[in-house]
């Protein structure tokens, strides 16, 4: 350099110089395939992302909206090179022209879409058909399960009535993958709660003699089968699996009795063979 010195810029330019190197470039979302065709392509909405959408001259394009949802207004870089048009929950588009790169906005009765439409390269295939999952639906889903499951255990359960006796003394035996997640009886009716995903059992109340009658439950409250019946046994079967319920607690009359004997302020304690009882 001539022992001559080059005067650097302020400190203030060299920072927003390295700032924008750090940011990252502005990228649209592309949506993968939903299975094995990759004309069938699926994507997660988001309202803060822009969707990027591959198209070939002469093949039309589906966009999927949500059950219910309606297409309100579209707005289009270049409307001549395209033939647009709502159908249903679904916006149709196909490119008139074999260069027609530009970008489309999509506004419905519940989301706002940011699209840009791009060729397809050499070896690579158009979006036929796009799909978007929508996780604020998800959640208002759940949320309204979580919502009716609880209705249901609070209307089951009793609660908000401590007086309202309920029995819980069963024991199983056999196969405990089809055990309920919680079993209970009021006297009158048995509550077999299933709060899991597999398939539920048939249920079948063991009559005195050993012989078995298929229950039919009468009504179904969230997770909870209701049978309209008491027992001192049931059986729980799945194909060749069983489990074996048996009511500890049961009576005849139906009337429940949780201190097990008829002297107030008095609990009936039994004893096993080897703790000395009979």
């Amino acid at each position: 350099m001539n022992g001559r010195f080059r005067k650097l810029p302020p400190a203030s330019s060299i920072a927003v110089a390295l700032l924008a190197l750090a940011l990252p470039a502005a990228a649209q979302v592309v949506p993968g395939p939903c299975g094995t065709d990759p004309h069938i392509a699926c994507a997660v909405y988001d309202q803060t992302e822009s969707y990027q959408i591959t198209y070939r001259p002469g093949e039309a394009t589906v966009i999927a909206f949500e059950k219910g949802e309606k297409l309100d207004g579209t707005g289009m870089g270049d409307g001549k090179a395209w033939t647009v048009g709502p159908a249903g929950n679904g916006f149709f588009f196909k490119p008139k022209a074999p260069k027609a790169s530009t970008n489309l906005i999509l506004l419905t009765n519940k989301r706002r879409y940011v699209l840009k439409l791009v060729p397809v390269a050499k070896h690579e295939q158009a979006i036929w058909s796009l799909t978007f999952d929508y996780p604020d639906t998800r959640a208002k889903a759940d949320a309204a399960v979580s919502a009716r499951s609880a209705e249901a255990r609070a209307l089951l359960e009793g609660t908000g009535n401590a007086a309202e006796p309920r029995n819980h003394d069963y024991d199983m035996h056999g196969d405990t993958s089809l055990a309920p997640t919680s079993l209970w009886d009021d006297g009158r009716f048995t509550y077999f709660e299933f709060n899991t995903s597999r398939d539920l059992p048939q249920i079948y109340r063991v009559l005195d003699d050993g012989t078995e009658a298929l229950v039919n439950p009468d009504d179904m409250r969230g997770p909870v089968l209701v049978v309209h019946d008491t027992a001192r046994r049931f059986n729980l079967r799945v194909g060749d699996a069983v489990l074996g319920i048996r009511n500890n607690a049961y009576r005849p009359d139906g009337r429940l009795n949780p201190s097990g004997t008829t002297i107030p302020g008095t609990a009936r304690l039994v004893k096993r063979k080897e703790d000395g009882g009979e």
